[in-house]
């Protein structure tokens, strides 16, 4: 699957990672997510922000945990993607 739009601020991120979620964690699917929107990378940035949050607070820590061995699933993959240098102007 693809979302795209040229529009910013249209929930690209959110309805991607949203329909990631659902694919993997719900329906049980190996989903990886590859994120082309350079150089913003949204998606990796977002995740990078709910990691520190979950790493700075023991509550969240503890959830996470629960949540990830109760239904025996890691963090759906996310990868950046970089055009190569000759397509960036």
């Amino acid at each position: 699957m693809a979302f795209s739009t040229q529009k910013g601020g249209v929930g690209k991120s959110t309805f991607t990672m949203l329909m990631a979620s659902i694919l993997h964690y719900r329906m049980g699917y190996n989903v990886a997510v590859i994120d082309c929107d350079y150089p913003q990378h949204s998606l990796a940035l977002q995740r990078e922000r709910d990691l520190k949050t979950v790493m700075q607070n023991e509550i969240y820590k503890r959830l996470a945990l629960k949540q990830f061995t109760s239904i025996n699933k890691k963090y759906t993959q996310l990868s950046n993607a970089k055009p190569k240098k000759q397509w960036i102007k």
